[in-house]
């Protein structure tokens, strides 16, 4: 299973200086798309450019022109990018044409979706590389929320599937055993007093 650092900061500088402590511990580097939108695709560039042997994600969270979007991405250095499951289908097709051009792959973010399982078939059906079972930070904070629907949705769907959404420490054991290709991770990296360290210890706890 890979380990993904979600990057949810707002400066290229910040990105940069964390992707530096933990790059060593992480298989993919992915710029938030907080980060996106308040640096723009210059921070994806900056990032490979620091960091060329890491696969670089950039969570466009795409809802409409799947193509064009993609296509400025990969051109910025992006190796993966998102577009949300609720999108049309032309759309993740879209993106996945530009993906094919560029040798890259698109990640579709099932975000909001109410039936993840039916969707996820769908979008890996439709080119998608794989799919993110994700609750949001909004849906984080709600009052009883687990981890346990995504691991189940992700165990149910049987195509590859990426885990986001509180993930750490406690729970990384649980997301590998559901067949999750990829554990994201993110305030229990960025918001550590040690960001190095706590990468570390979730790669030991993979490994």
């Amino acid at each position: 299973m890979k380990l993904q650092v979600a990057m949810d900061l707002l400066t290229v500088e910040d990105a940069l200086e964390l992707a530096g402590q933990v790059a060593e511990y992480v298989d993919i580097l992915e710029l938030g798309t907080p980060l996106i939108k308040a640096a723009g695709l210059s921070a994806v560039t900056a990032v490979k450019e620091a960091h060329p042997d890491k696969i670089v994600f950039a969570d466009m969270k795409t809802m409409d022109a799947g193509e064009l979007e993609a296509d400025i991405a990969f051109k910025a250095g992006a190796d993966l990018i998102t577009v949300l499951g609720t999108a049309d289908d032309s759309t993740i097709a879209g993106a996945v044409k530009a993906a094919k051009a560029h040798n890259k792959g698109i990640v579709v973010d099932l975000i909001g979706v109410e039936d993840k399982v039916t969707r996820a078939k769908e979008a890996r059906a439709l080119g998608a590389k794989f799919v993110e079972m994700h609750a949001g930070l909004d849906e984080q904070a709600k009052p009883g929320f687990d981890l346990n629907g995504l691991l189940r949705a992700g165990a149910e769907a049987r195509v590859p599937f990426s885990v986001a959404g509180g993930v750490k420490l406690s729970t990384i054991g649980a997301v590998q055993q559901a067949g999750a290709d990829v554990a994201v991770v993110g305030g229990s990296i960025y918001s550590a007093a040690d960001p190095a360290l706590a990468a570390k210890e979730l790669r030991d706890a993979i490994a």
